[in-house]
């Protein structure tokens, strides 16, 4: 399947203004779909892609964790941006790998606050085992060599 591209003389060639942030962005900012009722058979998304991944992630955290985006600035206010357990900071940008990602329990499903990817994905690989975890802690501790 070739990618799409907008025909000579389309109404959007040169770009169109968001309808979410309201800022004029090239075409190549936007999904396009073929649509046998737009112009040339190609339709241009009216959100641009970094406005609808940010709606696309406020909908999966509401789906999977239940809170609201309102809810995640809070929790990411009340931990100073940081992650809950190293302390780095997040940017909370559009790109996946710079927000805070959110972290639950998998039995209750409540949120227990907002986490780095590495924290995250250590958390997971432990399993969100404390005995498993504290077997980590001791490993590391009994196994410590000093560098001269």
């Amino acid at each position: 399947m070739s990618k799409l591209t907008l025909p000579h003389g389309h109404p959007y060639e040169n770009g169109r203004t968001c309808t979410t942030c309201g800022v004029f962005k090239p075409a190549s900012e936007y999904k396009l779909e073929r649509d046998s009722r737009a112009s040339g058979g190609i339709a241009m998304r009216s959100k641009c892609r970094p406005c609808n991944e940010f709606r696309s992630y406020k909908a999966h955290i509401k789906r999977n964790y239940g809170i609201s985006y309102e809810e995640y600035e809070a929790i990411r206010s009340k931990q100073g941006g940081k992650c809950a357990i190293c302390g780095n900071e997040s940017n909370n940008n559009s790109r996946t790998y710079d927000r805070l990602f959110v972290d639950h329990c998998h039995e209750t499903g409540k949120v227990r606050g907002l986490l780095c990817s590495s924290c995250n994905h250590a958390l997971g690989l432990m399993k969100d085992d404390t005995k498993l975890l504290k077997l980590a802690i001791d490993y590391l501790n009994e196994n410590h060599t000093q560098h001269p």
